[in-house]
């Protein structure tokens, strides 16, 4: 084998018992593998109440060690309450983190072939493309009506699978790269397999920096497609707007807990192009105020802006009334905490949950004024294509309602 599986292999021959994790960048940086816990801290899904102030505690005991884990998205709930009208489908643990004794690392490089895999079975979609469509001209609605001025509408999807997830994982990373992968087991039944290629929040000291993604266009067939579907991105105004809503939002969730002045935005808009799609960004750091625990800067952060909307608890709001259930892990964060204060975690989008013999995605997109609906159903299956890939199965459409 490559040498750039070795990360991968390691994982495959790490213990079964317990929590592990490995973190990998899929070339853009080193890869670690986390083993040997000594302590985790699992909340079963709807635990959200005190859920921060639990991590708080757990990092604080912690302190010295690395800790690897999940938020999930209705971690939010802990922050602010909005009317639950959602029921969950899926319910796998709110918030997963572990303290490790070990650390490997790993040089960057990129992913090699992965070993096969058996394919899944039964990858649905929930939603109908009439009725997402139908969802996202309410949100448009709703936008007209200076209710919101934008909301990030998602979209589950099923599929069956046995297999081992770790496996499946090095196949994701093999079909849809990205630099903020994950693999995350909790040790009780659920696995999270992320090829997420957004930035969440990074720390090191009193910098941080958030990357937000809005704004995608699928890969071309060839270099001239290619070439006319990143352009068509980079003039859209309705992808540049969007992006520069959720950069407002964003700098004003880092201003609750930056230095005065600190908060500065880059280059605008910046692009990444990955193995499916390419994506607009922006980067967005500030410098925090003395005594900021890390809790107290995923409070005034989570869940992100990009994957809510603005203002964003009327968003949550209003998503919960729209989307079709609970979304669990994605839209949360994957990644690291420590030691000492330092952090990195993803955006969990590209991400695969498996528990029980089934597996749950989901993809969705910002929806603005100048949203098309149609154009936002297809936009949300070119997300899903890396993880059809890695799957072997493409997306059967949800039975439409009978009469």
């Amino acid at each position: 084998m490559a040498a750039g599986a070795e990360p991968f292999e390691a994982l495959l021959a790490a213990p079964r018992a317990g929590p592990v994790a490995l973190l990998h960048s899929c070339g853009a940086g080193p890869a670690w593998l986390c083993t040997e816990p000594v302590d985790a801290l699992t909340l079963p899904a709807g635990a959200w109440q005190g859920a921060f102030a639990a991590l708080d505690a757990f990092l604080r005991r912690h302190a010295d060690r690395r800790v690897v884990g999940w938020l999930g998205y209705d971690l939010g709930l802990d922050v602010e309450a909005w009317p639950r009208r959602l029921g969950d489908d899926f319910p796998v643990p709110v918030l997963h983190a572990a303290a490790f004794a070990r650390v490997q690392e790993f040089a960057s490089g990129g992913v090699p072939p992965a070993p096969a895999v058996a394919p899944a079975t039964g990858l649905r979609a929930h939603a109908t493309q009439a009725d997402y469509e139908r969802r996202v001209a309410a949100v448009i609605e709703h936008i007209r009506a200076g209710d919101v001025f934008q909301a990030n509408l998602t979209q589950p999807f099923t599929a069956a699978w046995r297999g081992d997830p770790r496996a499946l994982f090095w196949r994701l990373c093999a079909e849809s790269p990205a630099p903020f992968a994950a693999y995350v087991e909790d040790g009780v039944g659920t696995a999270v397999l992320s090829s997420s290629p957004e930035e969440f929040l990074w720390r090191q000291g009193d910098a941080v920096r958030t990357r937000p993604i809005k704004g995608t266009r699928p890969r071309g067939a060839d270099p001239a497609c290619d070439a006319r579907l990143l352009a068509e991105l980079l003039r859209s105004e309705k992808d540049q707007a969007e992006l520069a809503m959720i950069v407002d939002l964003l700098r004003n969730d880092l201003g609750k807990v930056a230095a005065v002045g600190s908060v500065r935005v880059g280059a605008f808009p910046e692009r990444a192009s990955f193995a499916q799609v390419h994506h607009l960004f922006a980067t967005v750091t500030a410098r925090l105020r003395p005594h900021v625990a890390t809790v107290d800067l995923l409070r005034a952060t989570f869940p992100g802006g990009s994957v809510t909307g603005c203002p964003k608890l009327r968003c949550l709001e209003l998503l919960d009334e729209l989307e079709w259930t609970r979304r669990g892990v994605y839209t949360g964060a994957i990644g690291w905490f420590g030691p000492g204060p330092a952090l990195h975690l993803n955006v969990a989008i590209r991400t695969l949950v498996h528990r029980d013999g089934r597996l749950r995605a989901n993809a969705g997109g910002g929806v603005t004024a100048l949203s098309d609906p149609h154009a936002e159903w297809r936009e949300s299956l070119a997300k899903m294509a890396g993880l059809e890939r890695a799957l072997q199965v493409r997306i059967a459409p949800a039975p439409e309602a009978g009469p």
